[in-house]
């Protein structure tokens, strides 16, 4: 999303600008991507698992990968490569650099991940949403801007939305987002919350549930009592929070950008295994103003439901988080990013 998001910002400032995605063949980037209207190209590549099998796998499909990413690079001629993490991101960035290819990189959390670390030598400019991360890359080569979020993410209309989603003007609304993927611990545990009629009759939920857990979810909603919308993926975003009264959401560094910009109160589930807890970091640090409530996971099934009918009825401790949050938003992020990127190819 980072990489779409500044797609588009780029194609806004320049019509003219061509951009080409590289993901992970079999990933779920090639759907989300096309959504948006550009191109992709797949490679084959593995994340280091550090097993000897893993290892193993791991060479395998680096040389595979850095070699369709090198053909890739000799094919589309590209004038900077934009790198935003991930180890799918490292075969096009090594290729850009064999090439002589100018890059830059964008890092979202506030523990760059190791392939930032690793390929923050190859880069001229790494762009960075939280001042920590200067602590594992080179501060002379970062430009703290923020994470940049969808130039289009205020456009949407409360009204419209509701229509959008079918949901009842009347009521409230509880977002709840698991990523891209879903959260099984999250959507099992607002399942339990719906079948005990912890919701009010004046709140409604409008729910990602991720492809893995949409049918199962579906089938449990249809025997109960459910106020709201379930979705596998939620592509308008923007809708989605136009709509919203509250969210409870992992604490990904993309999502906490939206939210602070849109200025929504927010339930915080750190995503307990991502690396170096970078989530439960991210957490913190945005809950430190006020603006949110960080639940770890291992709490949930407790807290959760306490926190969440706390908040359901107190609008004055929602307002309050809501304007801590809004005062986090660096809405100009993308912007920022995109006119570097096209001074730079400009220079080129």
């Amino acid at each position: 999303m980072p990489a779409i998001n500044i797609a588009i910002e780029l194609r806004r400032q320049d019509s003219q600008l061509q951009a080409l995605f590289v993901g992970r063949k079999d990933g779920m980037e090639k759907a989300i991507v096309e959504k948006f209207g550009f191109e992709i190209r797949e490679i084959e590549i593995a994340g280091l698992k550090r097993n000897p099998l893993g290892i193993v796998r791991f060479i395998h499909k680096w040389r595979k990968g850095l070699s369709q990413a090198k053909r890739i690079m000799a094919e589309f001629k590209p004038a900077l490569v934009v790198g935003t993490g991930g180890y799918v991101s490292a075969p096009a960035v090594r290729a850009a650099r064999k090439a002589g290819i100018p890059v830059f990189l964008q890092e979202q959390n506030s523990l760059p991940g190791l392939a930032t670390r690793t390929l923050s030598r190859y880069a001229e400019r790494v762009f960075i949403a939280y001042e920590n991360a200067t602590r594992y890359i080179d501060k002379g080569k970062c430009q703290l801007v923020g994470n940049p979020v969808r130039p289009d993410l205020l456009d949407a209309d409360r009204d419209k939305s509701y229509a959008e989603f079918g949901l009842d003007y009347a009521k409230k609304t509880l977002l709840v987002v698991g990523g891209s993927s879903g959260a099984r611990g999250v959507n099992y545990s607002m399942l339990d919350i719906i079948r005990s009629n912890k919701i009010t009759d004046s709140w409604q939920v409008l729910w990602q549930t991720g492809q893995k857990d949409y049918i199962d979810i579906s089938q449990a909603l249809a025997e109960l009592r459910f106020s709201g919308k379930h979705l596998a993926f939620i592509f308008n975003m923007p809708a989605a929070y136009a709509v919203a009264d509250l969210i409870v959401c992992r604490a990904g560094a993309m999502t906490l950008a939206e939210i602070a910009v849109w200025g929504l109160p927010s339930i915080l589930i750190p995503y307990p295994y991502a690396t170096g807890d970078h989530q439960t970091r991210n957490a913190m640090a945005f809950a430190a103003s006020g603006a949110a409530i960080v639940i770890p996971e291992s709490e949930m099934v407790e807290r959760l439901p306490v926190v969440l009918s706390e908040l359901m009825t107190d609008d004055q401790k929602r307002k309050s988080m809501a304007a801590a949050a809004r005062a986090q938003a660096k809405p100009d992020a993308a912007g920022i990013i995109a006119k570097s990127i096209l001074e730079r190819i400009n220079a080129v």
